[in-house]
């Protein structure tokens, strides 16, 4: 499989710390100190027409321009992939109104629900589609994150280790155009894997459909109250991210034969500033390696690897590190969920 096409998309503009602390109640210097997220962007409805407004806005957006990024028209596509943990509705499938908006029919689709490790799965998925004899697909990763924020007033019950739950995230997209040709210009899939890793473990990310306007009442010591959206176990994520990481990354290396410290181009997992530098500093990755986006982008979920992968083309096209290698990796907390890729610049036939 060669990826041909990047894409990232970003809505609006940036929220800075301190729009976050005066929108809902938290303390700016906490969420520099907690998070080392600058940034984030967040879809809203009052948004001019052209800046998009949901899950499926961003996907077809990220598809346009990924489209253009691989000169391809989309009547060439076999077969179209969107991950995303929040889609616009339960039916009909955002995926499908994708479709339509941007002209694919009479093909397959697919919508994977995931996390962090959605954008590796729908690859994943999408080389074994290319495997089955299809020849040119279109995956891409899109949140909308901030559908998952309770209020403004129900952020200001909540204790500090849930605030953080909400101080992470910003939304967006990504898409990558994937071909069965390993000719051409592009990265070639060195090396692919996606596993579970969960079995016998407590989940750490827990997100419930309804959203937390539509959560079932539950009785108290204090009275009815509404079930949480959902849960996050970050002292579980702040532990074993980094271990998986380096996992991964070992894995990723014995299975290419690249030495870490000589790949020009590192992805690492991207849950927030602080937390990747500390995973970037644990493997010895220089700076200069690393591709990070999660301090200005917030984590954008599905988008993230999709976002990171842009970014390193950029660096590649500019003249930093062409001909170069990219190793990714990504942990879900979820169920435990862990996937590396490598892969392998090209500037055409080889």
């Amino acid at each position: 499989m060669r990826l041909t096409g990047f894409s990232e998309v970003l809505p609006g503009e940036p929220v800075t710390n301190r729009d976050m602390a005066e929108r809902f109640g938290l303390h700016e210097k906490w969420l520099d100190m907690m998070t080392g997220n600058r940034t984030r962007y967040f879809c809203a409805t009052d948004s001019p027409p052209s800046v998009p407004k949901s899950t499926g806005d961003l996907a077809v957006a990220a598809a346009t321009a990924a489209l253009a990024d691989a000169d391809v028209d989309v009547a060439s596509l076999d077969f179209l992939v969107l991950t995303t943990a929040s889609p616009d509705h339960l039916m009909p499938a955002t995926v499908n109104l994708v479709a339509d908006r941007i002209g694919l029919n009479d093909v397959p689709t697919f919508q994977l629900m995931s996390g962090c490790a959605g954008a590796l799965t729908g690859l994943y998925t999408a080389r074994a589609l290319l495997a089955s004899g299809l020849r040119r697909g279109l995956v891409i990763g899109a949140d909308t994150c901030l559908n998952f924020f309770p209020s403004s007033g129900q952020i200001e019950a909540m204790s500090p280790a849930e605030l953080i739950n909400f101080a992470l995230f910003g939304d967006g997209a990504g898409a990558a155009v994937v071909d069965a040709d390993p000719d051409g210009p592009g990265l070639l899939v060195e090396h692919l894997f996606l596993r579970t890793t969960g079995m016998g473990r407590k989940p750490a990310q827990t997100a419930r459909w309804f959203g937390i306007e539509g959560a079932p009442l539950l009785e108290g010591p204090d009275g009815p109250y509404r079930e949480s959206w959902g849960e996050e176990d970050y002292k579980a994520i702040e532990h074993h991210v980094p271990e998986h990481a380096e996992s991964i990354f070992k894995e990723l290396t014995a299975e290419t034969g690249w030495a870490l410290d000589e790949v020009e181009h590192v992805l690492l997992p991207q849950l927030n500033g602080v937390m990747t530098d500390s995973i970037r500093k644990r493997l010895g990755v220089r700076p200069e390696q690393a591709v990070n986006c999660v301090a200005d982008t917030g984590n954008n979920g599905n988008a993230v690897p999709f976002i990171q992968l842009n970014r390193a083309m950029r660096r590649i096209r500019s003249g930093l590190g062409v001909e170069g290698r990219l190793l990714v990796a990504n942990v879900e907390s979820s169920k435990w969920i862990t996937s590396g890729l490598a892969l392998r610049h090209q500037n055409g036939a080889r």
